[in-house]
């Protein structure tokens, strides 16, 4: 029987480049400067923030939703630097009664085009399937945002669909790619690691 994950001590993660670890209020400065670049939030729902207080607060709502055990996420630091959040990678929502759980992703630009979201989010992923007791992973990329479209790829996410014309932003329409990962599809894809 699978030891299912339960809330407790916040679960250390680690990749042979990263380190993902809990987000505390130490780290508001670093989620504001990653939350402020437009270039970085440019695809999410939002705009870009403007003030100090809106990362505290982006930070003590991850935490609480953390102590509400809804949803998990990391923040992403380099094993080499300074323990500085350089992203964030996480469970958006998880429905037990499905065994199924939703993916999102932040990464400050300045690490764009290494391959360290890939690294992050396999290793959230597997956290996934070998601790939440998952069977399935969602995600959706903007259908303007390719490099999110291809993080998911990489990882062994199959697209399942586009939401034509989901949401309307920068005055337009514009489309949701909606991706899938099943565990049988990981689980063939990790024994041939």
């Amino acid at each position: 029987m699978m030891d299912v994950f339960d809330f407790g001590a916040f679960p250390a993660l680690e990749t042979p480049r990263l380190r993902l670890r809990q987000i505390t209020r130490a780290d508001a400065d670093a989620v504001f400067r990653l939350r402020s670049d437009f270039e970085v939030t440019r695809y999410n729902t939002g705009t870009p923030y403007r003030q100090l207080d809106q990362a505290v607060q982006l930070i003590e709502n991850i935490t609480a939703s953390y102590d509400d055990c809804s949803e998990i996420r990391w923040g992403i630091t380099l094993k080499d630097g300074d323990d500085e959040l350089i992203g964030m990678v996480g469970y958006n929502y998880w429905i037990r009664a499905d065994c199924r759980a939703s993916v999102g992703y932040d990464l400050a630009r300045a690490y764009w085009g290494q391959g360290l979201m890939s690294e992050a989010l396999g290793a959230v992923v597997d956290f996934g399937f070998e601790r939440m007791a998952l069977n399935r992973i969602e995600a959706d990329a903007e259908g303007r945002n390719p490099a999110s479209r291809r993080v998911l790829e990489k990882v062994g996410f199959r697209c399942e669909g586009i939401q034509r014309e989901h949401f309307y932003a920068d005055s337009g329409f514009h489309d949701l790619w909606l991706f899938g990962l099943l565990r049988r599809d990981w689980a063939e894809r990790s024994e041939q690691r």
